[in-house]
Formats: C-alpha cells, structure tokens, sequence
C-alpha cells in the first residue's frame, strides 16, 4: 500500500498494512534554506513545489540531505507528505471595501476599509520567520458594524486546479485538505473582538454576539458549500481551539452547532471533515466524539499539553461511529529541538501506534520546528515502517 491509501484505510476504518507516517517539515525546511528569522514564503503546511526558487538557495544542512528538495524527503524516504491547501479559493472585496498592506521592516499594518469605516491589524515578523499577529480588529464594541460591512463584501472565487495540482504532482504519498479557517465563534476570539473582550461581551450583551454569529454563519457556510464542490477528500475547519482560550461550555455552546450544520454539508457532499486541535483539550474529550468531525488534526499528546496519547485513544475510538473518528497524532515536537535522544523520540512514536492499535495518523506534533533534528525524524519513521499493524493491547 502507498502511504495515501494507508491513511485513507485508517480513516475508512480499514486494517492498513502499515502505519501511515505524515511529519510536516514545512516551516523547518524553509529554515534550512533560509536561516531563522528570514520570512518564510509559505505558510505552514503548505506544499513547496520542486520548482520553486526557495530550492535554488544553498541549503544551511551537511551532506547528502543538503541536495534535497521539500519533496524530495518525502521520496527519499517513502513518507507521507501532508499539506494545507489555503489557496484553494481567492479572496476580494467588491464595491468600496479596500485592503491595504503597509510593510516596514519587521512590522506589517493591514488596513479595511468600507463605507461603514475602517479596522486596522497589526503584525509582526517572528523568530520563525512568520507573520504573527498582535491586537484585534475590533478596538470597540461598535465596530462589529464595520466587520459585518466588510463581510457583506467579501467575494470568493474558487481554484480547483491548485488542489488537482497538488494531488497530480504527490500522487500516492500527498495528502491535503482544503482551509476554511474558522468557526464565527472562532473569528470573534481570534480576530475579531480577542478572548477578554469577547468574555465580555457575551457578559454584557450576549444578543448581539449571538446575531453577530448567525449572521457570520450564513456567510461562512456558503464557503463551505462551495469546498463541497471542489476536488480532494478532506476539509478543514481549524479554530485551533484550547481550552484556555475557548473552555469546554463554551466551545459545546458557541462552537458545536456551526460545525455539525458545517459537517452535514460537506458529508453529504461525500468530504471527510477534519479540525486542527494541537492544543490543550483535555477538557473536550468527553464530547469531542460529538461535534460531527471525522478526523482531529495536529493532535500533540503531554509532555506539551495536557492529556496522555492514551485518554486520546479511548476518546476517539469506539465512540459507535462507522468509521470511527480519526487522529493525526505526533510525537510532541519539544522533543526534537533540545538533543532529547533519538530512540526515546522513536520510542513515543511507537507508544502512538500501540495506543491506537495502528489505527492513526503518525507524524510530528503538529509541525517540525525550525530547530528540530531531522534526523531523528528520519529515526522516527523508520520506527513507525517497522511497527506494522498492531491491534489495541498488543506487544510491539
């Protein structure tokens, strides 16, 4: 079997011959080329096609892995090669709404504006050499009026030839899905009003976050009518949500129902529905088998968050679905970035396979740091190809 129809045995319910293996080295190979803190051209987890010129800068790596490309490691070493397709659709106001972007130096300011007014983010280049957000859009409780102006003059215009791209050019080892980004309640703590103000809000007015969110909904469910239409077998809803920033009753209340009407689309369009979870939800996993997801993605276990890979396992199988919710579950990537040995790391991986009972999605959780030890990667993956299939309980 490839490493595609491995993944697609496990997420079909399906005995595999072999654990599929997905490690992102997204971000980390942009840094073996570019060097830290030098933007990295792509987002991660998004694919890096051989012919883009990022692989025309000397490599920062020694010997042989130094003459490979992105895709190349994925060949080499007969892993599979995960990717987020954001580009799958274009993004444009219409009318009077304008979008503005003012670089300088290592800050970045985007400016929207629409007859209703104007709402301004700020950014700034990190360590990693991606642009990380800092401050909210909404600075005051009115200016949800200018967020909902700008959404009514939002237009999509789809790209299904960047995702048959992808699925031509990684055939039997690519796998991806297509980004919708986030829930309404999502956009509000991430982007819009931020966690406290939100907190707030729900306190002051409830009702006129509750319209707000219905009215989001309409909007944002007509994209996910237009992913149902679109090539590829995977859609992603990614809030990356944690119970610190979304707590379990609110992530049950605000959440939950935007995604099971989102699923019932997208299912009954024949797409497996997926969200990003690479944080602590501990809290979540007594319902998470309620929320209509067929795959949890970036799943990483303690030592950097809080729940085991076992109450993971228990959470997700045997919930009475046909098929069974899935996981992509990796080895936390703290690991690989301070010499923690090779073997232990292999060792985790392998404590992946047995919890599951080879029923998952290895990879390195969520994403392979800039820093992280590729070789020990490469340790890992020879570990999983050696595991097989094992079934729940038994010995390695």
């Amino acid at each position: 079997m490839t490493q595609v129809q491995r993944l697609e045995a496990v997420v079909g319910g399906a005995v595999p011959d072999g654990v599929p293996f997905f490690p992102d080295l997204s971000t980390w190979y942009q840094a073996s080329r570019l060097g830290l803190g030098n933007e990295q051209p792509f987002l991660p987890g998004q694919y890096i096609p051989d012919e883009d010129p990022i692989h025309r800068v000397p490599s920062l790596l020694a010997g042989p892995l130094s003459r490979l490309s992105y895709v190349d490691f994925y060949r080499e070493f007969g892993w599979g090669l995960p990717a987020h397709i954001y580009d799958w659709f274009d993004e444009a106001f219409d009318g009077e709404a304008r979008r503005s972007v003012l670089t300088e130096g290592r800050h970045r300011t985007v400016r929207l504006s629409c007859p209703a007014g104007e709402l301004y983010r700020t950014y700034k280049l990190d360590a990693e050499g991606t642009w990380s957000e800092y401050g909210h859009l909404v600075k005051t409780h009115g200016d949800l009026d200018i967020v909902r102006s700008l959404v009514e003059h939002t237009r999509w215009q789809p790209h299904p030839e960047r995702v048959e791209r992808f699925l031509r050019e990684t055939e039997g080892f690519g796998a991806c899905d297509l980004v919708v980004f986030r829930s309404p309640f999502g956009k509000l703590v991430h982007e819009y009003l931020g966690f406290e103000n939100l907190v707030y809000a729900l306190e002051d007015d409830e009702k006129t976050i509750l319209d707000f969110m219905e009215f989001q909904a309409e909007h944002d469910l007509r994209l996910i009518e237009m992913a149902a239409d679109m090539p590829g077998k995977v859609v992603i809803i990614s809030d990356h949500a944690d119970e610190n920033l979304i707590s379990p009753p609110m992530y049950r209340k605000y959440c939950m129902p935007f995604y099971r009407e989102a699923c019932a689309i997208l299912r009954g369009a024949g797409k497996l529905v997926s969200t990003h979870l690479d944080g602590n939800f501990k809290g979540y996993l007594s319902f998470i088998a309620d929320t209509g997801f067929d795959i949890l993605d970036g799943c990483t276990p303690a030592p950097m968050f809080n729940y085991e890979v076992e109450e993971l396992a228990a959470a997700t199988l045997g919930q009475g679905r046909d098929p069974e919710m899935r996981c992509w579950c990796g080895v936390p990537a703290g690991l690989f970035t301070f010499g923690y040995p090779r073997d232990k790391i292999a060792d985790f991986g392998e404590r992946i396979v047995k919890a599951f009972g080879g029923m998952v999605i290895a990879n390195v959780g969520d994403i392979l740091p800039p820093t992280g030890d590729i070789e020990a990667v490469i340790a890992l993956g020879e570990r999983i190809a050696s595991c097989g299939h094992q079934a729940e309980g038994e010995d390695p």
